[in-house]
């Protein structure tokens, strides 16, 4: 077990802004779905699925909104600590950033805070680990990745990464939650500001990639994946959630 991610690291610093009045007041990931935070279904569902009871939130933007609904984490039967994300480190690199730079030098398990699926995939996740990984990407088949970060593979071996490709020949996207291994810290340390002026967590990826090209592998996600950013995408998943049929096309 030693080998394996002990602690999940939530990222859930952003507002969400097309969520529109919905986040006016509260962080993306605190949004009501089913009659609860969006992130309490994301912790309790990989609280069930995996071994790991140790958390460490990644907050900002109405910080206290999550720091008050969660404390300690006891009422939740898992341990969470918080770390802040700097307002001059903005961007997904940052928020992981922030959380490393306060954790001990071992894997985590990684997810953001808007993302929901299967429990399934938390522990697919967890059994393809393997010590030698710097990173274990989750990726999920959409007929078009344009919107997300396409993942080109050979196998579980990642081949390439883009960030919102046009016209891709690929239909794997990144889902959003991942395994790394502590070589992403200084990759993320040395990161650059992308063009909208943010430290991206798939740029970093890119650079693994790049430093370890046989070391960066992927994990197929199955059932069940929303990316819980819009009104439509929330409403989709209350009817996941209360057992409803999902419309066409829908994962």
């Amino acid at each position: 077990m030693s080998d394996l991610p002990r602690r999940c690291v939530l990222l859930a610093a952003g507002r969400g802004t097309r969520l529109g009045e919905m986040t006016r007041n509260i962080p993306k990931p605190m949004v009501s779905l089913a009659g609860r935070p969006l992130l309490e279904h994301i912790l309790l569902r990989i609280r069930e699925a995996t071994p790991i009871r140790d958390f460490t939130i990644v907050v900002q933007y109405r910080a206290e909104s999550i720091m008050r609904y969660f404390g300690n984490g006891e009422a939740f039967g898992v341990s969470i600590c918080y770390a802040r994300q700097p307002e001059d480190q903005p961007g997904t690199g940052g928020a992981l950033r922030a959380a490393l730079e306060v954790l001990p030098a071992e894997p985590v398990l990684m997810s953001f805070g808007d993302i929901l699926t299967d429990p399934a995939n938390y522990r697919r996740l967890l059994q393809a680990y393997r010590p030698a990984m710097v990173a274990l990407l989750g990726v999920n088949w959409l007929p078009d990745v344009s919107e997300g970060g396409g993942v080109w593979l050979d196998g579980d071996r990642v081949l390439r990464l883009q960030e919102k490709p046009r016209h891709a020949d690929t239909h794997w996207n990144l889902a959003g939650v991942h395994i790394f291994s502590p070589a992403i810290l200084p990759v993320l340390r040395n990161l650059p500001l992308s063009a909208r002026g943010e430290y991206e967590l798939t740029d970093a990826m890119q650079v693994l990639l790049q430093q370890y090209p046989d070391s960066v592998r992927a994990v197929c996600f199955e059932g069940y994946w929303n990316d819980v950013g819009t009104p439509e995408r929330l409403r989709q998943a209350e009817r996941y959630l209360a057992g409803l049929p999902l419309h066409t096309g829908e994962s």
